[in-house]
C-alpha cells in the first residue's frame, strides 16, 4: 500500500515539473530575424509590415567617424536597411545575394539602371525598395523673383545668390551641373551656396536662414504639408534620385521575405509611401493606376509625369580613378 502511495505521489511530482518546462518553454519566444538600419532614414511602414517573424534592431553607433555598418556586420543581422550612398563602403565581400525574382522581374527602367551602375559585385546583393527624387524646397517662393522656375537654372536666381544651401556631396552636384547643361558654370553654382549641408537643409529653410535647400523629397514632406511658407519643385530635366535598398550580410541564413515587398506596396501602404514622398522600384505604369489622396498642388511633384520621371537619373559608383577626377574639377572650379 505505501509503495503505491509512493509511486502516486512521485508520478504527480513528475506531471508537475514536466508541465513547468513545457509552460516555460512556450513562454519563451521564439528567435527573431533582424533587420537593422538607422531610425527615421526610411518610412515606418519599413517596420509595421515585417513578417511575425521578424524585428527591427536599430543601429546605434552613430559616430561620424566611423563606418556604421563595420560594427553591425559583427552582431546578427539578416537584412540592412541603408540609403545608396552607403553602398560602396559596406565591406567588400560581405554580402550575398538577394534573389527575390518575382520582385526584380518587375523592376521599373530607373530601378534597372540604377544596379547597372553599381556594377556586377552590387546588382545582385543590393535590392531597391524606395525612391524619393531629389526637389528644390523654398521659403515664400512667391517673394523671391525666380527665374525659370521649372528648371534647375532657378538656382541662378539673383534672390537665392548666398541663401541656398546645397548638398554636401560634390559628386551629386557635379551630376546636376552635368544632366542640365552648366558644368561650365560649376564656380557660379559654388558661390550661389550659403552652405553645403544637406543633412539640416530644412532647418536652414524653415528657420528663415535660407530661402532654398536641395533635398530628397521624403526629407521634407512633413513640413511641406503643415508649413504653408514652404513649396517645392521637381525641375521638368529630371532630377537625381535617392534610393533606400535592402543588403544581406552573408551569414545571414534567412531568405529575403519577398511577402514583405508585397504587402508594403499592397494598397494598404503605398498610399503613405507616396504621401511621404517615396516611390516604387517597380513600373511606372502601375503608379497612374493607384488612388492616392493628396493635394493637387503637389500631386506632379509626389506622382511626376512619365516623362519627367524618365529624365531623372541615379548616381553610379565611382571608382578610385572617378573620385581623383571629380576630386579635380571640384577644387578646381
Amino acid at each position: 500500500m505505501e509503495i503505491k502511495k509512493i509511486a502516486r505521489r512521485n508520478f504527480i511530482k513528475y506531471g508537475l515539473v514536466s508541465s513547468f518546462f513545457l509552460l516555460s518553454g512556450c513562454s519563451i519566444p521564439n528567435k527573431k530575424f533582424a533587420l537593422r538600419g538607422f531610425l527615421n532614414t526610411f518610412p515606418s511602414e519599413f517596420i509595421d509590415s515585417l513578417p511575425s517573424s521578424w524585428e527591427f534592431v536599430p543601429i546605434k553607433n552613430t559616430e561620424s567617424n566611423t563606418f556604421p555598418y563595420n560594427s553591425t556586420f559583427q552582431e546578427k543581422t539578416d537584412l540592412l536597411v541603408l540609403n545608396d550612398g552607403w553602398i560602396s563602403d559596406l565591406p567588400h565581400d560581405s554580402l550575398q545575394e538577394i534573389k527575390a525574382t518575382n520582385i526584380r522581374n518587375n523592376f521599373s527602367t530607373q530601378t534597372s539602371s540604377f544596379l547597372d551602375g553599381l556594377g556586377e559585385y552590387y546588382k545582385h546583393r543590393i535590392l531597391p525598395f524606395t525612391v524619393s527624387p531629389w526637389v528644390i524646397l523654398f521659403r515664400n517662393e512667391e517673394s523671391l523673383a525666380l527665374k525659370n522656375k521649372d528648371s534647375w537654372e532657378v538656382i541662378f536666381s539673383n534672390s537665392l545668390e548666398q541663401k541656398i544651401i546645397l548638398p554636401n556631396s560634390p559628386s551629386l552636384i557635379i551630376s546636376i551641373a552635368q544632366k542640365t547643361g552648366f558644368l561650365n558654370d560649376l564656380s557660379k553654382l559654388k558661390s550661389q551656396a550659403k552652405s553645403f549641408d544637406d543633412r539640416n537643409a530644412l532647418n536652414w529653410v524653415i528657420s528663415g536662414k535660407a530661402n532654398a535647400a536641395i533635398l530628397p523629397l521624403s526629407r521634407c514632406v512633413d513640413s511641406l504639408i503643415k508649413d504653408p511658407r514652404l513649396s517645392v519643385i521637381l525641375p521638368e530635366r529630371g532630377s537625381p534620385l535617392n534610393w533606400t535598398v535592402i543588403a544581406s550580410p552573408i551569414k545571414s541564413k534567412e531568405s529575403f521575405p519577398e511577402e514583405w515587398f508585397d504587402l508594403l506596396w499592397s494598397q494598404n501602404y503605398s498610399g503613405n509611401l507616396i504621401r511621404k514622398g517615396f516611390l516604387p522600384p517597380t513600373s511606372f505604369s502601375n503608379l497612374s493606376r493607384k488612388k492616392i489622396n493628396m493635394a493637387q498642388r503637389y500631386k506632379s511633384i509626389f506622382l511626376p509625369e512619365e516623362k519627367v520621371w524618365n529624365r531623372c537619373w541615379s548616381l553610379p559608383l565611382l571608382s578610385s580613378n572617378d573620385k581623383k577626377d571629380l576630386a579635380f574639377k571640384w577644387n578646381n572650379s
